[in-house]
């Protein structure tokens, strides 16, 4: 009985394994899925423009409405936080 339970707690943590950024995006990028950063203007400004970010859901596009700065940690963050997103909810 013992090793039983033990060969399914096995199974389940190869099924439940945790994905990396890299993998999550690697998938949605697999599936037309894209999260992309668009500046909020053309012109110049040293240390990166504000920017938004949008959706690319298969040619579908949803616009942002949170603000970041370019090339910040917070920005990195929130694209990983998207895509981990839109994979559990849409893709899994």
């Amino acid at each position: 009985m013992h090793s039983k339970f033990t060969s399914i707690l096995k199974c389940f943590s190869v099924v439940a394994k945790v994905l990396k950024d890299w993998e999550v995006k690697k998938i949605c990028w697999e599936n037309e899925v894209y999260v992309i950063v668009t500046p909020i203007s053309k012109k110049f400004k040293r240390g990166g423009q504000p920017v938004t970010l949008t959706i690319d859901f298969q040619r579908t596009y949803k616009k942002g409405k949170d603000i970041y700065n370019q090339n910040s940690k917070e920005l990195e963050d929130k694209i990983n936080e998207v895509y981990k997103y839109l994979y559990e909810n849409n893709l899994k």
